[in-house]
């Protein structure tokens, strides 16, 4: 895939899939600077993503998303991994539109995403805290789902 010269490109896919490590090792190939968008949302608020979740509820914090791609697309240069949520709101969906957007793990499916996500620590969903993993995973299922069909239009 090639890469256009100025824009922004923000590696986003859903839970499960390596977007921080895909950001990382394509911004070492192109020498582009990784960024990682929760990790400025909490040096912006001084609040963790899942603080401001619980405190705040996901609106604010989607607020706070849509905020910081907003400043991020004004730098060049950069390769930034972004929450699997991220295409929840039409602000920022229209943002990453207008750059450059890659879908991590794309070619995995749901069970090789699960695989992966349940072995992850600090997702801030609560259901991947539950204790019954069948329940987590039937939650897993329901959400990949839900928006499967946002990360396809990106692809």
């Amino acid at each position: 895939m090639g890469y256009e010269q100025g824009k922004g490109i923000f590696v986003t896919g859903f839970l499960g899939s390596d977007r921080k490590g895909l950001a990382e090792k394509l911004a070492a190939e192109l020498g582009y600077r990784a960024m990682d968008l929760d990790t400025e949302i909490e040096k912006a608020d001084g609040r963790s993503v899942q603080r401001i979740c619980m405190t705040m509820g996901e609106h604010e914090y989607r607020n706070k998303e849509y905020e910081t791609l907003e400043k991020l697309t004004s730098m060049e240069r950069i390769v930034v991994s972004c929450g699997d949520g991220v295409l929840l709101d039409d602000m920022s969906r229209e943002i990453l539109s207008q750059n450059q957007v890659v879908i991590a793990d794309a070619e995995l499916g749901p069970e090789e995403l699960w695989e992966k996500a349940k072995g992850q620590t600090g997702i801030p969903y609560a259901f991947m805290q539950m204790g019954d993993e069948t329940a987590r995973r039937e939650k897993f299922m329901v959400l990949y789902q839900q928006r499967k069909g946002m990360y396809q239009e990106f692809q």
